[in-house]
C-alpha cells in the first residue's frame, strides 16, 4: 500500500510530445549579451528550451520560458513546452559554428560556464 503511494507521487520528467529529431550542434547554453542586457537559450537533449533574460534596466521585465523544439528536413520549429494547444512556429535558427549560432537576426556565443 504504501509502494503505490510512493509511486503514485514521484514526480516523472516530462519528455517532448514530439520524438523529433535532436540537433546535437545546439545542445548546450548561447549568450547573447547587449550593454546591461544578456539573453540565454539552453538546449537540452530531451528537444527542450529553456530561454531566459536578465535586464539590468528593466529588471521586472525579466522572462523564463520553456520550448519544446523539432526539426523537420532543414527547418526547425518551437512551442511552449508540455502545451500541445500551443501550434508550432518557424524557429529561424542557423549553426554558424561551434561557438557561435544565430538566433533571428542575433548571434550567440556559446556559453562554457
Amino acid at each position: 500500500m504504501l509502494s503505490i503511494i510512493l509511486l503514485s507521487c514521484h514526480k516523472k520528467e516530462i519528455i517532448s510530445t514530439e520524438k523529433g529529431t535532436v540537433d546535437y550542434r545546439f545542445i548546450g547554453t548561447w549568450e547573447l549579451i547587449n550593454g546591461n542586457n544578456r539573453e540565454k537559450y539552453t538546449f537540452f537533449n530531451n528537444n527542450k528550451i529553456v530561454y531566459s533574460n536578465d535586464d539590468k534596466n528593466a529588471p521586472n521585465n525579466n522572462k523564463v520560458y520553456t520550448y519544446e523544439w523539432k526539426k523537420e528536413g532543414n527547418n526547425y520549429y518551437y512551442r511552449l513546452w508540455d502545451n500541445e494547444l500551443d501550434n508550432w512556429s518557424d524557429f529561424p535558427i542557423k549553426y554558424i559554428n561551434t561557438n557561435i549560432i544565430k538566433i533571428y537576426s542575433d548571434f550567440f556565443k556559446k556559453s562554457y560556464i
